[in-house]
């Protein structure tokens, strides 16, 4: 099962089917083989039901992905066209990515981190409340903050989840006022 964006969406998600669906997305980053134990370990509804929920990204907001102008400048316009997902998002967790065979005894490995968030506002890709991205800390050596509201440009990668490719792919929202005034020029004219 290939699996792109790693967030969800539904209305009438009740509490039940709304932690399964957050335990098999943080599990998914986590251990790539998860899923499969997690369908053996549901019942077939519930796994079905959430293979329909983490669906490919598709891009809804706008039918044809508008062109470069003067409403925004190259370098965010290159952002945009090369994103699978662009939102505002509030960070509500943060993961670890760990190399278990780079790690040792007393000793952690770790290649990046997960980030789980809810989003403000989404501008490019599928409008979710709850998305899910990892950042390398070969692409990025800052960490993101839990609480922290970023605007996120983010691709998938070879697995099928979304990643962040740089530091400059996760924009803090207090240093953001000029790209937030762009990107709402460039979506909403």
């Amino acid at each position: 099962m290939v699996m792109a964006g790693m967030s969800f969406h539904g209305p009438g998600l009740d509490p039940a089917r709304f932690a399964l669906h957050s335990f098999l997305l943080l599990a998914l980053h986590l251990f790539p083989g998860a899923l499969s134990f997690a369908a053996q370990a549901t019942t077939e509804p519930a796994a079905a039901m959430a293979r329909e929920q983490i669906a490919p990204s598709t891009r809804i907001n706008s039918p044809s992905e508008p062109t470069p102008n003067d409403k925004v400048d190259a370098a965010v316009y290159e952002r945009i066209h090369n994103a699978e997902l662009v939102a505002r998002v509030k960070i509500t967790g943060v993961h670890r990515m760990v190399d278990r065979a780079l790690s040792e005894p007393g000793m952690v490995a770790i290649l990046g981190y997960v980030y789980s968030g809810v989003t403000q506002e989404v501008w490019k890709g599928v409008p979710s409340k709850l998305v899910a991205f990892h950042l390398a800390l070969g692409d990025c050596d800052r960490k993101l903050q839990r609480g922290g509201q970023y605007v996120i440009f983010a691709q998938t990668d070879p697995q099928g989840r979304l990643q962040l490719s740089g530091c400059e792919a996760a924009v803090e929202e207090a240093d953001a006022t000029g790209l937030l005034a762009q990107l709402e020029r460039y979506y909403h004219g």
